[in-house]
């Protein structure tokens, strides 16, 4: 059976709003639009089956339920299997002893001339009783030891296997935080805080690695509490012309009208040597151009690729009658509108 509490990495103990927490984060970290692919399709709706269960009181307390049963081990369903074969036999045997003692039925009809049959003395009929219930007690105590030498057997496996799989996580703090752009390229350490009950909390240093960017889960162990699991939800936050995601790192580098037009070299920033970068006559606001091993330092050494994008920028004047006027000069070389391409409403097809 599946335990929907391992998929969302928590206990039977989670309260409701650690299990939307769960969720959340690891939604964010499998979506298919983050992560493309097979696996990550799959684990994504695992976790919202999970959910799905878990956040409905009803549904959750019947998952409960279900994994009780689920769980309980062959020496406990063998003990309630030979409780209720132990209390037939000596309902059985007790009726047979009543059977056996209880005076004859009187017939209303005369009685069938018969030889007559002694009476058992009450001596014999007490030791065949006592030789009843002993063969009973003597089946129930070979089938109680039967049962103890099975579950002693299978808590020395469960034991074993308690004591390999040190891993168990018994409890898991969630925490969100948000770290600089340049922190995120770079990498760093940051000390973030954990709620307490009554308004407490305590401090833990984390290791953010490089390469980070909005949405990325980083999971480790409490070095104080190897039972727990610290979750941390990293928020990268806005930079005015650098962004990080799946791909790499993207610049926003801003063309006069003239550089857009005529094309040429400029000089852009880098994580290193500024570079030199060709723009081609006739560039688009929004046109990018692909470094590669520009960007980000990947976990084996390389690096990434640097995504440079131009953004054609209109001057700025305080004479705006002089800037309108030579800005109206371009118009013949527009020979349609810029926005035809465009629908009339967004759901237009």
């Amino acid at each position: 059976m599946v335990n929907h509490y391992k998929t969302l990495g928590l206990t039977n103990a989670a309260t409701q709003a650690e299990v939307r927490r769960a969720y959340r984060i690891l939604a964010r970290r499998y979506h298919p639009d983050v992560n493309p692919g097979k696996s990550s399709e799959e684990r994504f709706k695992e976790i919202s089956k999970a959910y799905t269960i878990l956040s409905d009181p009803e549904t959750r307390a019947q998952h409960d339920l279900d994994l009780d049963r689920a769980s309980e081990s062959f020496s406990q369903t063998f003990d309630r299997a030979h409780a209720a074969l132990k209390k037939n036999q000596q309902r059985a045997a007790y009726s047979r002893v009543q059977q056996n003692t209880a005076p004859p039925k009187r017939d209303a009809s005369p009685p069938k001339a018969q030889p007559k049959r002694a009476e058992p003395a009450p001596a014999k009929i007490r030791a065949k009783t006592h030789t009843t219930l002993k063969r009973i007690s003597d089946i129930a105590s070979s089938s109680l030891s039967k049962v103890s030498r099975v579950t002693s057997r299978l808590r020395s496996k469960r034991k074993g296997l308690s004591e390999t799989e040190t891993g168990t996580i018994s409890q898991v703090a969630l925490i969100e935080t948000s770290i600089s752009l340049a922190n995120a390229i770079q990498g760093t350490r940051h000390t973030v805080e954990i709620p307490e009950s009554e308004g407490a909390s305590r401090k833990i240093s984390v290791r953010i690695p490089a390469g980070v960017r909005t949405g990325s889960v980083i999971r480790f162990r409490n070095k104080q509490n190897s039972r727990e699991e610290i979750v941390v939800v990293v928020h990268v936050e806005r930079h005015p012309w650098l962004s990080i995601s799946e791909r790499g790192l993207t610049m926003e580098i801003p063309l006069s009208i003239s550089e857009a037009v005529e094309g040429g070299k400029i000089q852009v920033p880098s994580l290193g040597e500024p570079l030199l970068v060709k723009v081609e006559p006739g560039t688009q606001s929004g046109r990018e151009v692909r470094l590669k091993n520009q960007g980000l330092k990947l976990r084996d050494g390389s690096r990434g690729d640097l995504f440079i994008r131009f953004i054609v920028k209109v001057p700025e004047s305080s004479d705006r009658e002089a800037l309108t006027s030579k800005s109206r000069a371009l118009d013949p070389f527009y020979p349609t509108s810029v926005r035809q391409h465009l629908p009339k409403s967004i759901l237009e097809e």
